[in-house]
């Protein structure tokens, strides 16, 4: 995790060393977002025992949401109004998209079911979920893999820092959350029992069947810095469940019934609901 703030305003970043290093940046194959995407479907793979075979095919969808979606969008608009298309370099122009994140992950790891990139407001992250959810109830694919995300690169920096100034006490942070919804016969048919299942997306009422796991990676600011709270955007609803998956994981009783909201400036939301049960075969 990066300790260090953007510059002198409170907008804390990821440590995106790792992708500056590796040959497969410096080829352009990757953006540092679909280069961290890329690297923690392969860390969530060893954590929930799938392999890449498994999740290849039609019956594994992909969906990440964001409020700001990628900055390459915004620097890409600045190149083309400034030199126009002539002065834009093809790959970059591909990379410049809300959609290649997951596009780039789908095509790395066979993914052939609905793919989907959500850039929206505050509640990004829950209403991806809330679409895999959808996917799912629809018999669409077995499982998804639901990422939210903030990519705050100048010139989203620039603009958050601007809103921070006029909010003392707020400051941003970037984070990558993936998470794999999965139903629970798939999941049970792996071997896995007992996992927190999902039973609501509100404002509609889902049913029970839905396991859930959790890989998350956000920034932290320095110790020394006087305690404020952190603002993830619309990664925060993902982070906040992530949170709490990792607290079941951890001794959470099961019986219990967690909400997870995420509330937009406007005032509109959406809230997720979680049991932690014995999961059981589905009917």
């Amino acid at each position: 995790m990066a300790d260090a703030p953007f510059g002198p305003f409170p907008v804390y970043c990821l440590d995106h060393a790792a992708a500056e290093a590796d040959g497969r940046m410096s080829r352009a194959r990757h953006t540092r977002v679909s280069w961290r995407l890329d690297n923690m479907i392969s860390r969530l793979l060893d954590l929930t025992g799938l392999s890449r075979d498994a999740i290849a095919g039609p019956r594994t969808g992909l969906i990440s949401g964001s409020q700001y979606g990628c900055a390459q969008v915004y620097e890409m608009h600045m190149r083309l109004r400034r030199n126009g298309p002539r002065g834009v370099d093809p790959v970059s122009f591909a990379q410049a998209t809300h959609n290649y994140p997951v596009s780039a992950a789908a095509i790395e790891y066979g993914i052939e079911g609905p793919c989907l990139a959500a850039v929206s407001f505050e509640s990004a992250g829950l209403d991806a979920l809330q679409i895999a959810v959808d996917w799912l109830n629809a018999g669409r694919c077995d499982r998804v893999l639901v990422a939210a995300y903030e990519d705050l690169a100048s010139p989203i920096a620039d603009h958050l820092a601007a809103r921070a100034r006029d909010m003392p006490g707020t400051a941003y942070g970037e984070a990558m959350v993936l998470l794999l919804l999965e139903r629970e016969r798939a999941a049970v048919a792996r071997g896995h029992h007992g996992l927190p299942v999902l039973t609501r997306v509100a404002p509609v009422r889902m049913p029970c069947g839905v396991g859930l796991r959790v890989f998350a990676e956000q920034a932290t600011r320095p110790s020394t810095l006087a305690p404020r709270p952190l603002d993830y955007l619309a990664a925060g609803g993902l982070l906040a469940l992530h949170d709490l998956l990792s607290r079941a994981e951890g001794g959470v009783h099961a019986g219990e019934q967690w909400q997870i909201a995420a509330r937009g400036s406007a005032g509109a939301g959406i809230a997720a609901s979680v049991t932690i049960r014995q999961a059981e075969m589905a009917q």
